[in-house]
């Protein structure tokens, strides 16, 4: 009984000392045990201004470095990917202005997201060169040798209170089609969870204590977290002892097979974080974790506040040129047919001369308000440098468009123009589209060659549209997108658009009858 009680009073202790540890116990650190703080952010997209739910650049710095002064022997800060690009107070300067205010706050380690290579290779080289922290990726394969590419580092070694803690960077596997596939196009993305088992003798020789995976990888809320970050999550326990997650654009706080699976929100609204108190062996002893939205009405960081001002000075000109205005608000999501799609696409169309026109949902970013319509409104619409191309595609492979694009919850519907489409969801898959028409009402006939004004991301195969990809005939009209949009408000002088109805969804009894 008397060792029995010595047990309990141990255990005991080690309660108590964890609780307190975990909870971010000001008290001097207890012998044995190191308290770590891994902080992390995803899918910031450029949000450097504070705009709505937005907190900026300047209140996210803020938060951080109030974090990180709470054990500051002990934190790590770290990204999990697409922090450059996405507004036109990032775009504008290719990302420099994000990487800048990461330099400031002190980042530690960032892993590489799909988006990170939409200005290709030569701009992320540059942000790489002005990042004072490593960006990283350790399962992108270079083609040409069938080896890890030596152009990203996969992994960084960072020590704290005495431990070396291994960073593992993981990019989605989906990047091949979710980026421009032209500037992937000498990269295989390979499994996440194979290509970080097979680093882990690695960093043992190196005398890494403590594993964590940074990875630009999808993860869901839940009673347990899903997507892609769980699934490594499932594949790695007992090797890392946490998974900072990012893509998805959620708050993600929970627990798979034992490990800690965070993800941010986007845009820097939110902080996910991972206490562990470990060994100095390296023995996780216990881990608490949370994702927490950035408190409004913070005290800016007067340094970032000073780096995003002068840029916005740099970009005022460019950003703030009125081209026109639009009558009425032209919304956008990704996931519907929607006005500013039909717009746009109506516009590629027009430019072309071309009997159709097609977009990726998530080549559109945002819609437009009623009112002035500036140069930086179209950036935050169309934030990549995509061109226009006219491609010859059969009846038949635009037929193959509208079904594999209409209702994809994955990628995002198709926006289009030049056709009327009556579409069934209640259908079987491939027999979806039950009438396609042109704008005339003449009918598309599957052996007929359209010119079909799309994206150089969608003539790459960009989103999986394979079928334009194959099209007879690819002619660029090397005219920017976003200077297609442009000139049509420009034209226009005020934009007024109406939904014409070139979408119809029907029964399933309503297209039985129509196709027969």
């Amino acid at each position: 009984m008397h060792n029995r009680f010595r047990r309990l009073a141990a255990a005991l202790v080690l309660v108590l000392l964890l609780a307190a540890l975990l909870a971010g116990a000001a008290a001097a650190p207890q012998p044995g045990v190191v308290r770590l703080d891994i902080l992390a952010v995803n899918d910031f997209h450029g949000a450097l201004a504070a705009d709505g739910k937005n907190p900026g650049a300047a209140a996210l710095a803020a938060y951080l470095k109030a974090e990180r002064a709470k054990n500051p022997a002990g934190t790590l800060v770290l990204s999990a990917g697409d922090m450059f690009q996405g507004s036109p107070d990032s775009n504008l300067l290719r990302g420099q202005t994000v990487v800048a205010f990461m330099n400031a706050v002190g980042f530690d380690a960032m892993a590489l997201g799909n988006h990170e290579f939409d200005w290709g290779l030569d701009v992320l080289k540059e942000r790489m060169a002005q990042a004072a922290f490593p960006l990283l990726a350790a399962n992108i394969v270079d083609k040409d040798t069938g080896r890890r590419t030596a152009l990203f580092p996969p992994y960084a070694i960072i020590e704290r209170q005495g431990l070396k803690i291994a960073v593992v960077g993981l990019i989605t596997p989906d990047t091949a089609v979710t980026t421009n596939p032209r500037n992937v196009a000498n990269f295989r993305f390979a499994d996440p969870a194979t290509a970080l088992k097979a680093l882990l003798p690695e960093l043992k020789a190196q005398g890494a204590a403590v594993v964590v995976a940074l990875c630009h990888l999808a993860s869901y809320p839940g009673a347990e977290p899903s997507g892609e970050a769980a699934d490594l999550a499932r594949a790695a326990a007992g090797d890392i002892a946490a998974v900072l997650s990012g893509h998805s654009h959620l708050k993600v706080a929970g627990k798979v097979a034992g490990v800690p699976v965070v993800q941010a929100h986007y845009n820097g609204r939110a902080v996910a974080a991972v206490h562990l108190a470990v060994t100095p062996g390296g023995e996780v002893l216990g881990a608490t974790f949370e994702t927490a939205d950035v408190p409004p009405g913070l005290a800016p960081d007067p340094q970032t506040a000073a780096i995003v001002a002068a840029a916005q000075r740099d970009i005022a000109p460019v950003k703030s040129l009125v081209l026109g205005r639009a009558a009425d608000p032209l919304p956008h999501d990704r996931y519907r047919l929607s006005p500013l799609g039909q717009w746009a696409t109506d516009a590629m169309r027009a430019a072309a001369g071309a009997d159709i026109a097609l977009c990726n949902g998530g080549g559109l970013r945002a819609g437009l308000a009623a009112g002035p319509v500036t140069l930086g409104d179209l950036y935050t619409v169309m934030p990549f440098d995509n061109e226009l191309f006219i491609a010859a595609m059969t009846g038949a492979q635009v037929r193959a468009a509208l079904e594999h694009g209409i209702a994809n919850e994955r990628f995002g519907t198709l926006q289009f123009s030049g056709l009327r489409v009556a579409y069934s969801a209640a259908a079987p898959p491939g027999s979806r589209v039950v009438s396609a028409t042109l704008a005339d009402g003449s009918p598309l006939l599957p052996d007929a060659v359209y010119q079909v004004a799309v994206s150089d991301f969608l003539v790459a195969g960009g989103d999986e549209y394979g079928m334009i990809k194959a099209a007879a005939g690819h002619a660029n009209t090397y005219r920017s997108l976003r200077d297609v949009l442009a000139e049509a408000v420009r034209k226009a002088g005020a934009i007024r658009f109406k939904d014409d109805g070139r979408l119809r969804e029907v029964s399933a009894v309503s297209a039985a009858l129509i196709a027969a």
